[in-house]
């Protein structure tokens, strides 16, 4: 597993390509074998691209959803990096071709569309955060996420949820409110099996007791790019020896990277973390 990390570190094109090709085959599974034949609508873009298509034509589909999307990939090019604009391009044409490819089977391998809605959404959601934790954007709403968090630091929820109520309003005109209530079940799921996935958006605090405070932040900042803050002169309340207290704050990515550095320098340190839900200053974030 180490490995492969250091790899796909190394070969950061090679990691966004994969990432966008399996975020559109994932896609294109979650659109024809849940989504559409439950009456199920998506979140964001690609939910407004199931909203227009019903106006026009399924079999356009995939080429709305690529359509709708491209003001979106124009507004990353221009506000946060070519790159990411490219990548996120790149993803949606895969999600597009791969709606168009995968074909469903005759006889749904789901009826019940609360089960579409929860299977399609978590399909979506993992894919989604596989994509932005390989630095790939997925359209639509991302890009508002990251514009928001990047020049603002603040979360753009409000836009989020006006911006799907108006998809799921819509999903009850066409067919009917209950498919509506169970798009909302989707969404939430595929919310949350985002949030597993991209782990790079929590952050949390440390808290680290050690003997060795040089071999320490030594370890730390050899591993991971963050500013430490150290505290002299405490004091254990057992055997009443001197201590030093480190405090940082990195990335639930990041957990395993740290553990390894407390255990190289200091393996009867202590250590405690908790999330946190928001930081001011000059927290480094990995480029996309």
């Amino acid at each position: 597993m180490d490995q492969l990390r250091n790899y796909l570190s190394k070969h950061a094109i090679v990691a966004r390509a994969g990432a966008a090709i399996l975020y559109g085959v994932l896609v294109g599974f979650a659109m024809n074998f849940f989504w559409k034949p439950g009456n199920i609508y998506s979140s964001g873009f690609n939910g407004l691209g199931q909203l227009v298509g019903f106006f026009f034509s399924t079999n356009l589909l995939p080429v709305i959803i690529l359509l709708v999307n491209i003001p979106m990939t124009i507004l990353a090019w221009i506000m946060i990096s070519r790159r990411l604009a490219f990548f996120e391009i790149f993803a949606i044409a895969c999600s597009s071709i791969f709606i168009d490819l995968i074909i469903a089977p005759a006889k749904p391998l789901i009826s019940d569309p609360l089960m579409c809605a929860i299977f399609g959404g978590a399909l979506n959601g993992f894919a989604t955060g596989f994509a932005l934790k390989n630095g790939v954007a997925t359209g639509g709403l991302d890009v508002f996420e990251i514009i928001g968090k990047r020049l603002w630091n603040i979360k753009v929820f409000p836009i989020n949820v006006a911006f799907n109520s108006i998809i799921m309003i819509g999903s009850g005109f066409q067919h009917g409110w209950k498919y509506a209530f169970y798009s909302i079940i989707g969404i939430v799921v595929s919310a949350w099996m985002t949030s597993i996935a991209y782990t790079q958006q929590q952050q949390m605090e440390v808290m680290i007791v050690t003997n060795n405070k040089d071999k320490m932040i030594q370890e730390i900042q050899s591993r991971l790019r963050r500013g430490i803050t150290v505290v002299d002169d405490a004091k254990g309340g057992y055997l009443h020896d001197s201590k030093h207290v480190i405090f940082t704050v990195i990335t639930l990515e990041e957990r395993y990277e740290l553990r390894e550095a407390i255990e190289a320098a200091d393996k009867k340190a202590f250590a405690s973390m908790w999330k946190v839900d928001h930081t001011l200053g000059n927290f480094y974030e990995k480029q996309v």
